[in-house]
């Protein structure tokens, strides 16, 4: 620990005098980005294929800290090095990810059902064809015809 008495700005974001941390809301946080962007499959791909090198990738996180400090807050980015050092938080963030993408799907599904319900035009029905003779014109005979010319 620093004996100087001096505590660099953010360093209570990144310390954790006591050793246990509660990582379940930022994995919360990081769950709702990641679902809100859409990267649910990939995310889940790549969390699940660095869980055996956990370690490996925190000692490469804390070792290109310099260059992605420029990029990303530090408080933050400590914490995600900290979290992913143990591969039960790795299992634990996975866990987070799907139950946010299952809220999610549900909350979709909820949404256009209330769509359904209120009337609500889908996409596609813009498309259909309708059934109305605008296009039509009777003729003297009392048969209807397209608009187009025959050249008679």
């Amino acid at each position: 620990m620093n004996t100087s008495g001096h505590t660099p700005p953010g360093i209570e974001d990144i310390i954790d005098l006591e050793g246990d941390e509660d990582y379940n809301g930022f994995m919360q946080s990081i769950a709702r980005e990641i679902v809100q962007r859409q990267l649910t499959v990939p995310a889940i791909i790549f969390l699940e294929s660095i869980k055996p090198l956990s370690f490996l990738g925190n000692q490469l996180l804390i070792f290109a800290n310099p260059v992605v400090s420029l990029v990303v807050r530090t408080g933050n980015y400590y914490k995600f090095v900290r979290m992913i050092e143990d591969r039960e938080n790795l299992e634990k963030l996975t866990v987070a990810i799907e139950e946010e993408n299952a809220r999610e799907v549900q909350r979709r599904k909820e949404l256009k059902e209330t769509r359904r319900r209120e009337g609500g035009r889908s996409f596609l029905s813009w498309f259909r064809r309708r059934s109305d003779n605008r296009n039509k014109e009777v003729d003297g005979g009392g048969q209807q015809r397209d608009h187009q010319n025959n050249g008679d």
